[in-house]
């Protein structure tokens, strides 16, 4: 559960960051506006690492639940085998 939490709090992180990172640009004679960086200035690495801890996060859960229900269904199968 400490393990969920820490990674809900790190995911909420990156959300923020990656939301957050346009410069604001104010002017008494203009509205607010929000613009985002030029084409060419972006910076693409913390969507990398968005996209490698995201999909990391999914490969290690789903292969985590994989050799569970193997060590599972291989315990079931010896406990029906011992009990015949």
């Amino acid at each position: 559960m400490k393990c969920m939490k820490s990674l809900l709090i790190v995911m909420t992180g990156i959300f923020v960051y990656t939301q957050l990172s346009a410069p604001i640009i104010a002017s008494a004679y203009e509205p607010l506006t929000f613009t985002a960086k030029a084409a060419s200035n972006v910076n693409m690495t913390p969507f990398y690492w968005m996209v490698g801890i995201v999909g990391g996060s999914i490969a290690i859960t789903l292969s985590y639940v994989s050799w569970r229900k193997y060590k599972g269904e291989k315990k079931k199968q010896t406990e029906d085998d011992t009990n015949n």
